[in-house]
């Protein structure tokens, strides 16, 4: 047998080739719903850091087709979805929900959990943080989004973790800065600590914010936790290490919202009903932080350490997750300069599409370009943006946009001209009377009344109402979010559901 050695410049064109074929792997590529790409086989997450075991480790990376712009960058929310002790990341892929609402979802493995407190297979002590051996959970998602980033991932960073997970959510946010720049986070059956200061290897190891960038919380507690204190105290978890204290979840989210400059001393709160516990629990919400972050706490009463699944007044856990985000993301003043180019937004449940006029009484030019579509996806044609008015600011790869090339599907069609108007039109003050329900489409939600359908002259909005929380959310608000956010009600006490019937479809 012969041996065929590479000459020297053979050697160098396969090294280009190693390099041309790693640097296209690690593009950022859309998947199908269930069907994540592997980052840690195609980058180095989990070789470079310490504590992880090669056949253990692993970063799942779930990306919608929506949240893939023409050049492979994505300005989506990015979402950590971190599970709990003794869990594993397979079963996000099913119930993450990333693909309904457009952000891209990580779905990273533990190293029998998360290092957050004493474990049985750490080699070292928990202030020992030069330990080189034990996982180093800072560096480990700091990596994972470097990686992203470099990828073309530029959102903001959220993460959603319970139990164990919501531990390292915690500590993630409390070592927000530069190497991870979370802009929030939710935290499931689990609180801040009070002791220790910094626990586990590496520099982001504290436990308490430390950051130097506002981070909003959104907690979810059960008040008879068996695992968890919702007093605080020490923990089982903690194998008896009663170095490993936990904060009075209360003081825990006072903690937060100093953090964040809120109104500490003065949470508002509202009772709620729950799908966990004794169906009780209250909301407190805490006004008035800086730079827009957001500090809300849900407690169930009776609830157990499967508190964070509950549902709050009708409204599913995940639903209210991503409501979190949406606002997270709606409410970021830090940036002086000119808004961002426009994302497809987060769309947990169905919103109201566009009022139409009547095809009837349309100006010749009011037409929507058939050869259209967002510069995203193909598929993304002024039918497909018809659906919800925020596709309106999408673009094509020529820089034009929906609401310029889909003026039905946008209703920007210019004024329809008084001429047109035939003398036997009923005005609104003519229109009959008994009209109800049944006069609306069955798929209208109350905003898609075409102009000329008789609609009761009380299903309009009352544009003086707005929620509680901020003076922004009025029926237009809710209209965009309608089976969350027609449960709001203003300071006193009215739901948006009555207020704002045409946007809530309740008339």
């Amino acid at each position: 047998m012969k041996l065929h050695l590479l000459s020297p410049s053979s050697c160098g064109v396969l090294a280009i080739l190693s390099l041309m074929i790693k640097e296209s792997s690690a593009l950022l590529q859309s998947n199908g719903k269930g069907s994540p790409s592997m980052l840690s086989d195609t980058t180095d997450v989990c070789s470079s850091n310490q504590g992880r075991t090669a056949s253990r480790c692993e970063v799942e990376l779930d990306v919608p087709a929506s949240c893939v712009d023409e050049d492979g960058t994505s300005s989506c929310p990015v979402v950590f979805f971190l599970h709990g002790g003794g869990g594993g990341n397979d079963g996000f892929k099913r119930s993450s929900d990333v693909h309904e609402n457009d952000v891209i979802g990580v779905y990273p493995q533990g190293e029998s959990g998360w290092n957050t407190g004493p474990k049985n297979s750490n080699e070292c002590d928990p202030d020992d943080f030069d330990c080189s051996s034990d996982p180093d959970e800072g560096a480990f998602v700091a990596s994972i989004i470097s990686t992203l980033r470099d990828m073309g991932a530029n959102g903001n960073i959220y993460a959603i973790g319970s139990s164990n997970g919501g531990a390292l959510a915690n500590r993630l946010g409390s070592n927000a800065g530069n190497s991870i720049p979370i802009k929030g986070f939710v935290a499931l059956v689990t609180q801040l600590l009070s002791s220790p200061e910094r626990s586990g290897p590496g520099v982001l190891n504290y436990n308490q914010p430390q950051g130097s960038t506002p981070v909003s919380v959104l907690n979810v507690m059960g008040k008879a936790d068996g695992v968890i204190p919702y007093e605080g105290g020490p923990s089982g978890v903690f194998g008896g290490d009663d170095s490993f204290q936990l904060y009075p979840a209360i003081e825990s989210m006072e903690i937060w919202s100093d953090y964040n400059g809120c109104d500490t001393g003065n949470p508002i709160e509202e009772s709620v009903t729950t799908s966990q516990g004794d169906g009780t629990g209250t909301f407190y919400r805490y006004p008035n932080c800086s730079n827009g972050a957001i500090v809300e706490h849900y407690a169930i009463d009776g609830g157990a350490h499967n508190a964070g699944g509950s549902s709050f007044n009708d409204i599913s856990a995940r639903d209210i997750q991503y409501d979190f985000i949406r606002r997270c993301e709606e409410s970021d003043p830090t940036d002086p300069g000119p808004p961002p180019a426009p994302t497809p937004p987060l769309n947990p449940s169905p919103t109201a599409a566009p009022v139409y006029v009547d095809d009837d009484t349309l100006p010749g030019d009011c037409v929507d370009d058939p050869n259209w579509h967002g510069k995203a996806n193909t598929d993304h044609n002024c039918e497909f943006v018809a659906a919800r008015s925020q596709r309106c600011a999408w673009e094509s790869t020529d820089g034009v946009l929906a609401s310029t090339a889909c003026k039905v599907a946008c209703n920007t069609c210019e004024d329809v001209d008084d001429d047109n108007e035939s003398p036997d039109d009923e005005s609104p003050d003519d229109a009959d009377d008994d009209a109800t329900e049944d006069d609306v489409d069955d798929d209208d939600t109350g905003d898609n009344v075409d102009e000329d359908d008789e609609v009761d002259d009380e299903c309009v909005d009352d544009p003086t109402w707005e929620g509680k929380y901020s003076a922004a959310h009025n029926c237009e608000y809710a209209a965009e979010m309608p089976n969350i956010r027609c449960n709001f009600v203003n300071s006193e006490g009215t739901p948006a559901s009555e207020a704002c019937k045409l946007s809530c479809g309740t008339c």
